[in-house]
Protein backbone atom coordinates (compact mmCIF):
# COMPACT_ATOMS: atom_id res chain seq x y z
CA UNK A 1 0.00 0.00 0.00
CA UNK A 2 1.25 3.52 -1.17
CA UNK A 3 1.68 5.84 1.85
CA UNK A 4 0.13 9.24 2.22
CA UNK A 5 3.09 11.78 3.20
CA UNK A 6 1.80 14.87 4.93
CA UNK A 7 2.68 17.80 6.35
CA UNK A 8 1.06 19.68 9.71
CA UNK A 9 1.54 22.71 10.37
CA UNK A 10 0.01 24.54 13.17
CA UNK A 11 1.70 27.29 15.82
CA UNK A 12 0.46 25.56 18.76
CA UNK A 13 2.88 21.74 19.78
CA UNK A 14 0.04 20.37 21.44
CA UNK A 15 -1.98 20.47 19.06
CA UNK A 16 0.69 18.95 16.18
CA UNK A 17 1.14 16.48 18.78
CA UNK A 18 -2.09 15.87 18.91
CA UNK A 19 -2.75 15.21 15.35
CA UNK A 20 0.80 13.45 15.20
CA UNK A 21 -0.29 11.03 17.26
CA UNK A 22 -3.95 9.87 15.74
CA UNK A 23 -2.70 9.83 12.32
CA UNK A 24 0.65 8.06 12.76
CA UNK A 25 -1.68 5.13 14.20
CA UNK A 26 -2.89 4.87 10.09
CA UNK A 27 -1.21 2.20 8.40
CA UNK A 28 -1.63 4.50 4.96
CA UNK A 29 -0.41 7.42 6.45
CA UNK A 30 3.02 8.96 7.13
CA UNK A 31 4.08 12.35 8.94
CA UNK A 32 6.91 13.78 6.78
CA UNK A 33 7.54 16.50 8.17
CA UNK A 34 5.73 19.47 10.72
CA UNK A 35 5.94 23.39 11.10
CA UNK A 36 5.14 25.69 13.52
CA UNK A 37 4.56 28.93 11.33
CA UNK A 38 3.60 29.67 7.38
CA UNK A 39 6.91 30.53 6.33
CA UNK A 40 8.30 27.32 7.39
CA UNK A 41 5.31 25.66 5.76
CA UNK A 42 6.46 26.90 2.50
CA UNK A 43 9.83 25.76 3.21
CA UNK A 44 9.26 22.54 4.09
CA UNK A 45 6.50 21.83 1.81
CA UNK A 46 9.10 22.02 -1.06
CA UNK A 47 11.89 20.29 0.53
CA UNK A 48 9.65 17.45 1.19
CA UNK A 49 6.92 17.70 -1.50
CA UNK A 50 4.32 16.34 0.40
CA UNK A 51 0.91 14.45 -1.14
CA UNK A 52 -1.09 16.26 1.01
CA UNK A 53 -0.66 19.52 3.49
CA UNK A 54 -3.02 19.74 6.67
CA UNK A 55 -2.70 23.95 8.55
CA UNK A 56 -4.25 26.01 10.33
CA UNK A 57 -5.26 29.35 9.07
CA UNK A 58 -3.98 31.70 12.09
CA UNK A 59 -0.43 31.17 12.17
CA UNK A 60 2.36 33.62 12.62
CA UNK A 61 4.90 35.76 10.17
CA UNK A 62 2.33 34.54 7.44
CA UNK A 63 -1.17 32.86 8.12
CA UNK A 64 -2.04 29.82 6.46
CA UNK A 65 -4.09 31.44 3.68
CA UNK A 66 -1.10 33.30 2.68
CA UNK A 67 1.22 30.14 2.66
CA UNK A 68 -1.18 28.39 0.46
CA UNK A 69 -1.22 30.63 -1.88
CA UNK A 70 2.47 30.64 -2.12
CA UNK A 71 2.31 27.18 -2.34
CA UNK A 72 -0.34 27.13 -5.18
CA UNK A 73 1.36 29.99 -7.18
CA UNK A 74 4.39 27.42 -7.53
CA UNK A 75 2.25 24.04 -7.51
CA UNK A 76 -0.62 24.32 -8.70
CA UNK A 77 -1.16 20.54 -7.79
CA UNK A 78 -0.61 20.85 -4.06
CA UNK A 79 -3.41 19.30 -2.34
CA UNK A 80 -3.96 21.23 1.18
CA UNK A 81 -6.67 21.32 3.59
CA UNK A 82 -7.46 23.75 6.30
CA UNK A 83 -7.50 23.05 9.68
CA UNK A 84 -9.37 25.92 11.42
CA UNK A 85 -11.86 26.59 14.69
CA UNK A 86 -13.97 28.23 11.91
CA UNK A 87 -16.69 26.27 10.25
CA UNK A 88 -18.56 29.34 8.59
CA UNK A 89 -19.43 30.20 5.10
CA UNK A 90 -17.03 32.98 5.15
CA UNK A 91 -13.89 30.84 6.09
CA UNK A 92 -15.82 28.31 3.61
CA UNK A 93 -15.17 30.80 0.49
CA UNK A 94 -11.95 31.77 1.75
CA UNK A 95 -10.99 28.59 1.13
CA UNK A 96 -11.98 27.74 -2.47
CA UNK A 97 -10.74 31.25 -3.62
CA UNK A 98 -7.75 30.37 -2.30
CA UNK A 99 -7.61 27.08 -4.10
CA UNK A 100 -8.02 24.40 -1.03
CA UNK A 101 -9.29 21.16 -1.62
CA UNK A 102 -10.83 20.62 1.61
CA UNK A 103 -11.61 22.39 5.20
CA UNK A 104 -12.36 21.17 8.41
CA UNK A 105 -12.52 21.95 11.96
CA UNK A 106 -10.33 21.40 14.90
CA UNK A 107 -13.47 19.35 16.94
CA UNK A 108 -13.50 17.00 13.88
CA UNK A 109 -13.48 13.05 14.82
CA UNK A 110 -10.70 10.84 14.14
CA UNK A 111 -12.83 9.36 11.47
CA UNK A 112 -13.54 12.37 9.44
CA UNK A 113 -9.97 13.73 9.76
CA UNK A 114 -8.80 10.32 8.36
CA UNK A 115 -11.33 10.57 5.56
CA UNK A 116 -11.13 14.30 4.52
CA UNK A 117 -7.02 13.25 3.60
CA UNK A 118 -7.88 10.40 1.99
CA UNK A 119 -10.86 11.91 0.14
CA UNK A 120 -8.48 15.08 -1.15
CA UNK A 121 -5.48 12.69 -2.00
CA UNK A 122 -7.83 11.12 -4.18
CA UNK A 123 -8.64 13.94 -6.25
CA UNK A 124 -12.12 15.36 -4.52
CA UNK A 125 -13.12 18.36 -2.25
CA UNK A 126 -13.81 17.88 1.20
CA UNK A 127 -15.28 20.80 3.25
CA UNK A 128 -16.90 19.42 6.90
CA UNK A 129 -19.52 17.54 4.82
CA UNK A 130 -21.15 19.76 2.64
CA UNK A 131 -22.62 19.12 -0.79
CA UNK A 132 -21.08 19.73 -3.82
CA UNK A 133 -24.69 22.14 -4.48
CA UNK A 134 -23.74 23.59 -1.11
CA UNK A 135 -20.22 24.63 -1.86
CA UNK A 136 -21.61 26.11 -5.14
CA UNK A 137 -24.26 28.61 -3.65
CA UNK A 138 -21.94 29.76 -0.96
CA UNK A 139 -19.16 30.52 -3.58
CA UNK A 140 -22.59 32.36 -5.61
CA UNK A 141 -23.18 33.71 -2.43
CA UNK A 142 -20.48 35.34 -1.81
CA UNK A 143 -19.20 36.67 -5.16
CA UNK A 144 -22.90 38.34 -5.30
CA UNK A 145 -21.65 40.41 -2.22
CA UNK A 146 -18.36 41.09 -3.79
CA UNK A 147 -20.02 42.57 -6.65
CA UNK A 148 -22.11 44.99 -4.80
CA UNK A 149 -19.00 45.59 -2.80
CA UNK A 150 -17.01 46.29 -5.54
CA UNK A 151 -19.92 48.84 -7.49
CA UNK A 152 -19.98 50.71 -4.21
CA UNK A 153 -17.35 54.03 -4.81
CA UNK A 154 -15.54 54.21 -1.26
CA UNK A 155 -13.43 56.12 -3.16
CA UNK A 156 -15.32 59.08 -2.52
CA UNK A 157 -14.69 58.39 1.32
CA UNK A 158 -12.30 60.40 3.74
CA UNK A 159 -9.55 58.65 5.63
CA UNK A 160 -11.50 59.41 8.49
CA UNK A 161 -14.97 58.08 7.13
CA UNK A 162 -12.92 54.98 6.30
CA UNK A 163 -11.33 54.97 9.70
CA UNK A 164 -15.30 55.14 11.56
CA UNK A 165 -16.31 52.17 8.43
CA UNK A 166 -14.06 50.05 9.69
CA UNK A 167 -15.08 50.60 13.39
CA UNK A 168 -18.71 50.09 12.50
CA UNK A 169 -18.24 46.71 10.75
CA UNK A 170 -16.46 45.42 13.88
CA UNK A 171 -19.53 46.27 15.86
CA UNK A 172 -18.49 49.46 17.90
CA UNK A 173 -20.94 52.01 19.12
CA UNK A 174 -20.63 55.65 18.17
CA UNK A 175 -19.48 56.44 21.85
CA UNK A 176 -16.69 53.73 21.52
CA UNK A 177 -15.71 55.21 17.89
CA UNK A 178 -15.54 58.66 19.07
CA UNK A 179 -13.36 57.38 22.46
CA UNK A 180 -10.82 55.66 19.78
CA UNK A 181 -10.69 58.61 17.12
CA UNK A 182 -10.74 61.18 20.51
CA UNK A 183 -13.89 63.43 18.89
CA UNK A 184 -16.94 63.83 20.22
CA UNK A 185 -20.12 61.74 19.79
CA UNK A 186 -21.50 63.83 17.55
CA UNK A 187 -19.08 64.09 15.24
CA UNK A 188 -18.93 60.60 14.39
CA UNK A 189 -22.83 60.39 13.93
CA UNK A 190 -22.17 63.06 11.95
CA UNK A 191 -19.58 61.61 9.88
CA UNK A 192 -21.57 58.26 9.61
CA UNK A 193 -24.60 60.48 8.19
CA UNK A 194 -21.86 61.57 5.35
CA UNK A 195 -20.94 58.08 4.42
CA UNK A 196 -24.42 57.02 4.13
CA UNK A 197 -25.14 59.98 1.74
CA UNK A 198 -21.97 59.64 -0.45
CA UNK A 199 -22.40 55.66 -0.94
CA UNK A 200 -26.55 56.03 -1.01
CA UNK A 201 -26.90 53.82 2.04
CA UNK A 202 -30.29 54.36 3.33
CA UNK A 203 -30.59 52.64 6.89
CA UNK A 204 -27.95 51.94 9.79
CA UNK A 205 -28.54 48.16 9.50
CA UNK A 206 -27.90 48.69 5.55
CA UNK A 207 -24.60 50.60 6.57
CA UNK A 208 -23.68 48.10 9.02
CA UNK A 209 -24.02 45.31 6.74
CA UNK A 210 -22.28 46.90 3.75
CA UNK A 211 -18.92 48.08 6.70
CA UNK A 212 -19.01 44.01 7.54
CA UNK A 213 -18.83 42.94 3.39
CA UNK A 214 -16.58 45.91 2.90
CA UNK A 215 -14.24 44.40 5.70
CA UNK A 216 -14.56 40.79 4.99
CA UNK A 217 -13.08 41.35 1.64
CA UNK A 218 -10.57 44.08 2.06
CA UNK A 219 -8.84 41.88 4.03
CA UNK A 220 -9.60 38.95 2.53
CA UNK A 221 -5.89 37.16 2.33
Amino acid sequence: MKKIRLLIADDHNIVRQGLISILEKQQNIVIVAEAEDGETLCEKYFAFKPDIVLTDISMPKINGIEAAKKILAKDKHAKIIFLTMHNTEEYIYKAIKTGIKGLITKDVIKGELVEAIETVVNGETYFNKYTEEEIRNIKNKFEKIYDRVQNTNTSLLTEREKSILKYISQGFTSDEIASFLSVGRRTVDITRSAIMEKLNIKTLPQLIRFAVELSFFSNEA
